[in-house]
């Protein structure tokens, strides 16, 4: 019976596998199936902190709304500054306002006033 050799197939898919976790220090990077496994746990960690960056840039605009809005004595709070937003319907989200808040404040102060304006 003559031999057969394997096919480059199994050795493409683990030359791709080690391409992923090139970056990875010691075993991770060298032993396959150290690498399968770093593999899954790095694409589920990506996964994850996907939502988590969601998270903390949302909470990163409140902060800096809130501070703004305090310091500049915009309006009394940032809730009240949304609550009033959204009673007068001017939907404006979370990161344009702080961008504005920042960049560009006499724009806030006019948003602010038209909010106070309609108020009384």
């Amino acid at each position: 019976m003559t031999r057969i050799k394997r096919g480059y197939i199994a050795r493409r898919r683990r030359t791709k596998i080690r391409l992923f976790a090139s970056s990875f220090r010691g075993a991770h990077s060298r032993l396959t199936r150290t690498i399968n496994q770093q593999k899954i746990r790095a694409l589920v960690s990506a996964h994850q902190d996907r939502g988590k960056q969601k998270r903390y840039f949302r909470r990163l605009w409140i902060t800096r709304l809130n501070a703004v809005i305090r310091d500049y004595k915009v309006y009394y709070s940032y809730s009240r500054f949304i609550h009033n937003l959204y009673k007068k319907q001017l939907l404006l989200n979370r990161k344009i306002l702080a961008q504005i808040a920042i960049l560009n404040r006499n724009c806030l102060y006019m948003i602010s006033n038209e909010i106070l304006k309609e108020g009384n």
